[in-house]
């Protein structure tokens, strides 16, 4: 089996426990928080600097715009995946709580310019809301 294919199997199965419901619950009440599932490849050797940025400039301003950062971690089977979890309150808000991140001053004029210059993320894989 591809290794993205059960990296993102075993993504789906950790999302349900944590999230504490199952598929059918979550698909059936829209308002109930949604997670968004995102892997990122990162590039080669850059792993721990892109972990130290991700943790110092990207989690607090998005908890700020209304997403939680509910997991973020290594990939044991691919050294440079990285995968990470975000909650957001609900699928009504999702859109306001993205552009409250993504149309920021802090994130178009700092964080995005600084990351692009790094060069840390070499591809988003896949990302999945659930």
């Amino acid at each position: 089996m591809n290794s993205l294919i059960r990296i993102s199997l075993n993504i789906s199965a950790a999302v349900f426990m944590i999230a504490g419901t199952t598929p059918i619950a979550i698909a059936g009440h829209h308002e109930e928080p949604i997670l968004e599932v995102r892997v990122y490849k990162i590039a080669t050797g850059k792993m721990d600097e892109w972990e130290r940025f991700f943790q110092d400039k990207l989690v607090e301003p998005q908890e700020r715009a209304g997403m939680k950062i509910i997991a973020a971690y290594r990939v044991l089977e691919d050294e440079n995946l990285f995968v990470w979890m975000r909650q957001f309150s609900g699928k009504t808000n999702m859109a306001t709580e993205r552009a409250g991140f993504y149309e920021s001053d802090q994130w178009r004029n700092s964080l995005h310019p600084e990351l692009q210059e790094k060069g840390l993320v070499e591809k988003v894989e896949v990302v999945y809301t659930v």
